[in-house]
């Protein structure tokens, strides 16, 4: 299998408008700054949409390339156009990328990953230029990624457990980061959906999903919990006693809780600082530890703070 037969049509599309783009500044190659015009101008994919959404735009993109590398002095056709060594390497990285996550395809999106996490490109410094962060792509990229899946909602407001291992969104939105959570953590946000619908609630809060990760069984939580001497089933109590079940109608579906897009959106920042492609349920944890709402106070009036959580995880090299 070539490097380039797992690529979608999207990404194809852009290696081809990164050679149009070599030719349009006189280039006989392609760099990675190309590749970054090319992403930009596809227009559709998650790349672009991602850089569109930070205002990298096409013009000043290519004004900031002319800036830093310069026009060529003769016209070049395709056939003398080769890949620079940088890009083949970003490109390298880019199905890693994709294979971390366990996507079975290459798209836009896992080339401007691996763009992002080569960082030393014409095309990174391009971004920086523009005043983005490359950690900001990284983040921003993630949380577009939350698409595949399947919706258990109408389970969980109907109070059925959901299947053990399920993928899931929610039904209004997407959770940020859910295509990094490891298998331990995807039971756990599933059942937290199923703690929601249990307690007639209108959105799955963080709460639910501290639940969640208790009441799965989950290996790591359990383990850091005991370290800290928490009884877990006085934890399960104290939660459903400062979130009691809300009376009235079930709700006809789910949303998510801001809080909870902001707490994979801590968990994916601790997994990523720690190098780990995959959240764990112990990112989680410190997570909801760290940020406001019922689970958080909960944690804390057991002495499950974050420092301590951070303690434990250090400490466990996770």
């Amino acid at each position: 299998m070539g490097p380039f037969d797992r690529f979608n049509d999207r990404a194809k599309r852009v290696l081809a408008l990164a050679q149009d783009e070599a030719i349009r500044f006189n280039h006989n190659y392609i760099g990675v700054e190309h590749l970054l015009l090319g992403l930009v101008r596809e227009g559709e994919g998650v790349a672009a949409r991602v850089l569109e959404s930070l205002g990298v735009e096409l013009s000043k993109a290519r004004t900031a390339v002319e800036f830093i590398v310069g026009r060529g002095e003769s016209t070049t056709s395709p056939s003398e156009i080769t890949l620079s060594p940088r890009t083949k390497k970003v490109i390298e990285l880019g199905i890693d990328e994709a294979r971390k996550l366990g996507h079975s395809h290459v798209g836009t999106e896992h080339l401007l990953l691996g763009l992002v996490r080569e960082g030393q490109s014409v095309g990174a410094g391009v971004i920086e230029s523009l005043g983005v962060s490359l950690e900001q792509i990284r983040h921003r990229v993630i949380e577009l990624l939350a698409k595949q899946g399947t919706d258990i909602s109408t389970a969980a407001t109907a109070g059925v457990a959901p299947t053990t291992g399920a993928r899931v969104i929610g039904s209004s939105h997407m959770i940020a980061a859910v295509d990094r959570l490891d298998a331990g953590s995807q039971r756990s946000l599933a059942r937290a959906y199923w703690e929601a619908g249990r307690a007639n609630d209108k959105e799955v809060a963080p709460h639910h999903l501290l639940l969640g990760l208790v009441t799965s069984g989950e290996a790591w939580t359990h383990s850091v919990l005991t370290q800290l001497g928490v009884d877990l089933t006085d934890l399960v109590t104290r939660i459903d006693a400062a979130a009691p079940r809300r009376e009235g109608p079930r709700p006809s579906g789910l949303d998510e809780h801001m809080g909870l897009n902001d707490v994979f959106a801590r968990a994916a920042s601790l997994a990523s600082a720690r190098n780990r492609a995959l959240i764990r349920s112990g990112h989680l944890l410190l997570a909801i530890a760290s940020a406001d709402g019922v689970g958080a106070t909960v944690l804390k009036s057991v002495g499950a703070t974050p420092e301590r959580i951070r303690e434990i995880l250090d400490r466990m090299k996770e």
